[in-house]
């Protein structure tokens, strides 16, 4: 008879426990994300989980309460283009295998008015953003302009101006913006002394409330070119649609005045409301670089107007042949609107929270998004955003028939 050797009491426990961390250890990914004070901090999640658990760690370590307005982005390299980690999907989907997974903490909307973001934290977060967008040349700034910004921000840092505290030179380790010319720090010291008795949270406010003026404030930009094959870009931003050539805008489209976007393969479509002097609707074709960038062009647009222009998100689409035949995109925004957003941080804000600001020193690397030149500033721009208002709200409908994936407009007048 031949005998079994019989395993000690409990060492089965120890071997299912042992194969359930190897199994841990294959399917946790190390995420790398650049937070907006300049500090990289590293989290690990389940590659198997949605995008929204790893949004939500970092939310908590940042003990963000107003966190609808901020999303993580990473790099395409396949689009030449920037996307945003989509909450709905596996993490392991939207991130590349064998590489560090380096994501950067952003602001995704950026309001017209900081008096809608509730909590002192969320503003200083803001201003993280728009700092930093200055000094890399994502946000052209003027001159002027850029020395009244870093003269709240020094306020909000530092304090009151002292004359005995504040010799010549106390900027100089200080980065604002690129390139700042040799006046320039003389300039915001004119301008620190100005701001006597300005706490923190006031100072930036103001610095909000005269950011969002900036011609390029709040626009995300997408490379394309139009059907002359001209260079141009595309802005989504929270009233519509702006159109650049040269740097200078040529063309904006509220939310009220676009019937239809839509997308096929890699070109973009605009369909705009028929006027009264016109037979039919016009229908403006943009090119982008690929099929994907296309795409990351239509999901900006579908989340700027679910999230600026509608009450609440639309519920995800139940047409059954639509999800057996895979008919065009079900892409649907899923988080909060801007109203839901308003009225959650006035139910759960913080208001008296205490953190630590942190100075605005040169950049820790260089940063992962593109920017534009300094000098390239339009002397041409329209009003500022929160001179472009909207009077009616619009609903998207599903998708039709065919490889087409849209947004679907119409007036709530129009809507039964």
């Amino acid at each position: 008879m031949t005998s079994r050797s019989r395993l000690p009491a409990g060492s089965n426990d120890n071997v299912r426990a042992s194969e359930l961390a190897q199994d841990r250890q294959h399917t946790e990914v190390v995420c790398n994300v650049l937070l907006l004070d300049n500090t990289v901090q590293a989290f690990k999640v389940n590659k198997h989980d949605q995008g929204q658990v790893l949004l939500d760690v970092v939310f908590k370590h940042l003990e963000l309460t107003e966190s609808d307005y901020f999303g993580l982005q990473l790099a395409d390299d396949s689009s030449d283009s920037q996307r945003w980690l989509d909450p709905t999907k596996p993490i392991r989907k939207q991130l590349k295998r064998g590489s560090s997974h380096r994501l950067n903490f952003r602001v995704k909307f950026f309001v017209t008015d900081p008096n809608k973001l509730q909590e002192e934290y969320t503003r200083y977060q803001y201003v993280l953003q728009v700092k930093q967008d200055i000094l890399s040349g994502r946000l052209p700034c003027p001159y002027i302009t850029a020395a009244l910004l870093a003269s709240y921000a020094v306020q909000s840092e530092l304090g009151d101006y002292s004359q005995n505290e504040n010799l010549p030179g106390y900027l100089s380790g200080y980065s604002f913006i690129p390139n700042a010319p040799h006046d320039f720090e003389k300039e915001i010291a004119k301008q620190h002394q100005q701001h006597k008795g300005l706490p923190p949270a006031q100072s930036e406010f103001n610095y909000l409330n005269t950011a969002r003026t900036l011609e390029l404030y709040g626009v995300e930009l997408h490379n394309a070119r139009d059907q002359s094959n001209t260079e141009i870009l595309i802005g989504v931003m929270s009233t519509g649609i702006v159109i650049y050539k040269n740097r200078v805008r040529i063309n904006c489209f509220p939310w009220l005045q676009i019937v239809k976007i839509s997308f096929k393969c890699r070109q973009f479509f605009i369909q705009l409301r028929r006027e009264l002097n016109e037979s039919r609707e016009a229908l403006l074709a943009f090119n982008m670089v690929n099929y994907r960038a296309c795409k990351n062009l239509w999901k900006d647009c579908v989340e700027h107007h679910t999230f600026f222009r509608l009450d609440r998100p639309l519920p995800p689409q139940k047409n059954f042949f639509a999800h057996v035949f895979q008919l065009g995109s079900k892409y649907r925004y899923c988080g909060r609107t801007e109203v839901q957003s308003v009225q959650y941080g006035k139910e759960k804000g913080i208001k008296d929270r205490v953190f630590a600001r942190s100075p605005s020193k040169p950049l820790v690397r260089r940063l992962m998004d593109g920017g534009m030149d300094w000098e390239s500033v339009s002397r041409n721009s329209r009003a500022s955003l929160s001179d472009d208002r909207l009077e009616t709200q619009s609903l998207p409908t599903r998708s039709p028939p065919g490889n087409w994936a849209n947004l679907q407009l119409r007036r709530r007048s129009d809507v039964k």
